[in-house]
């Protein structure tokens, strides 16, 4: 098995902190945390999740993904998930992500496997102790630089499909379709661009986000695998169960029972 690097900055600027350069191999990073700092990640191989803040991301091979300061997130491994990442703030930190156009809804980029040389050989034999802090931070402004305008040339559009389906997902009738109609955009156009720009097709976007929200509202209380469903979008019970295992790995009617004995116990 291949063990984690984390490569720790024992230097420190008022202007661009880079704090930690770390290969994740071992899923981590799986568990909801709320992220201290900035951070930018790469993925070398494999495939998983990036959830965050009610969103959910699909990461592949040579996507780029921003975690932003006091982000409530996970990574988790669908597929033998191998990334890196550099934990970075300071003043310069805010006005870079400004800069790049990094926003909530403009955090993932794909299709940036070049990139993934120069951060495998900076993690594993550039970085030091004496130059760790040079080398992430090396890293980090190539990989802003290699931000170019044609990744955010959709930008608006892409935000107004995600704010709108994130307004309104509980509603079965929601789709691409219903969508376009609304923007006065055509329905393929919408779902090729969708699907450019965020590395997964719409209607997996909008399984994988009211899924999401399946599993808070069980955390919070409902005990219905029919209530989950109709308050996340879904019309039928059983095809919400087999979208829900399929992406959780466990059914809703087991998940809920997990959940109860896990608070029995507290």
């Amino acid at each position: 098995m291949i063990e984690n690097i984390c490569k720790m900055n024992p230097y420190r600027s008022s202007d661009l902190i880079t704090r930690r350069f770390v290969y994740e191999t071992q899923n981590e990073q799986a568990s909801p945390r709320e992220a201290g700092t900035h951070a930018v990640a790469l993925v070398f191989s494999g495939n998983g999740s990036f959830l965050h803040n009610m969103q959910c991301d699909v990461l592949t091979t040579g996507t780029l993904f921003f975690i932003m300061k006091k982000d409530l997130f996970s990574v988790t491994s669908n597929e033998d998930l191998k990334y890196c990442y550099i934990e970075f703030g300071g003043r310069r930190a805010d006005e870079y992500l400004d800069r790049f156009g990094i926003t909530e809804t403009n955090r993932i980029f794909v299709h940036c496997e070049n990139m993934i040389p120069f951060w495998q050989e900076s993690i594993g034999y550039s970085a030091q102790n004496h130059n760790v802090d040079l080398i992430s931070e090396s890293v980090l402004l190539y990989t802003l630089a290699h931000l170019t305008p044609q990744e955010k040339k959709h930008h608006d559009v892409t935000e107004q499909i995600i704010s709108l389906t994130h307004d309104r997902f509980a509603d079965a009738d929601l789709s691409i379709t219903a969508i376009a109609d609304e923007l006065g955009y055509d329905a393929k156009y919408l779902s090729s661009l969708f699907k450019k720009k965020k590395g997964v097709a719409y209607t997996q976007y909008l399984r994988e986000l009211r899924i999401r929200h399946a599993v808070f509202l069980i955390e919070e209380g409902i005990v219905s695998v029919k209530n989950a469903a109709l308050l996340s979008g879904f019309r039928d019970a059983l095809y919400f169960s087999k979208v829900f295992t399929s992406i959780q790995g466990i059914t809703p009617k087991l998940y809920i029972q997990q959940v109860a004995d896990r608070k029995n116990q507290e």
